[in-house]
């Protein structure tokens, strides 16, 4: 009878266990991504690993354990260059450019092993409800649609450069995470919640 249950335990967590590897989001496609302190997920090495691991490896009975490796890690970045002109002549040239953008979450998530992430409408999840036993801070699991219109006039002087960019700073919170069902573990990987703090479009001109 016991090795009924064991059998009948290990069919469960195949079935529960899903591989989902590097399911990246967006700010991994950034043209420039600079943080603080700390690494991202996409940096974890396999000692990393190890070490997290074992604080998340000791078996429960249901549900997640979590271990976070950094915090809040403060960053800046920049999400595109919008335009670049560059004035090489003698005279000043009149330049208008005009841009509709929408943005439709300031939230973006990035899980690495079996751990999973679902879209929906509104907002990007974790699979599994992890994002309740993450308990990240209410600027996590807030999202937002926003629309915007850009028109911008200048003069680009002779001798000069001009670059129009998105830029913007935001937090950056990541580990690692593993659930067990009848203390089994199902799944088990790195997670990491990116969430924009602000954002803003950045003109510089410079001497060529």
């Amino acid at each position: 009878m016991r090795k009924f249950y064991v059998m009948l335990l290990m069919f469960l967590s195949l079935l529960l266990c899903t591989n989902v590897v590097n399911a990246d989001s967006n700010y991994l496609a950034f043209e420039d991504l600079t943080i603080s302190s700390g690494n991202l997920l996409g940096d974890f090495s396999s000692s990393d690993y190890k070490t997290y691991y074992k604080n998340v490896d000791k078996r429960k009975f249901m549900g997640w354990r979590t271990y976070t490796a950094h915090k809040d890690i403060e960053c800046s970045y920049i999400t595109e260059t919008l335009f670049s002109y560059y004035n090489n002549g003698y005279s000043a040239i009149e330049y208008e450019y005009s841009l509709d953008r929408k943005t439709t979450s300031k939230l973006s998530l990035s899980a690495s092993g079996s751990i999973g992430i679902k879209t929906s409408s509104t907002k990007p999840a974790f699979k599994n409800n992890l994002d309740s036993s993450l308990k990240l801070s209410a600027d996590y699991t807030s999202s937002e649609e926003i629309e915007e219109s850009y028109t911008v006039k200048l003069d680009v002087d002779a001798g000069t450069q001009v670059d129009l960019y998105i830029y913007g700073e935001g937090l950056i919170t990541n580990g690692v995470a593993a659930r067990y069902f009848f203390w089994v573990r199902v799944n088990r990987g790195g997670y990491e919640a990116f969430v924009v703090t602000t954002q803003y479009q950045r003109l510089e001109k410079t001497r060529i």
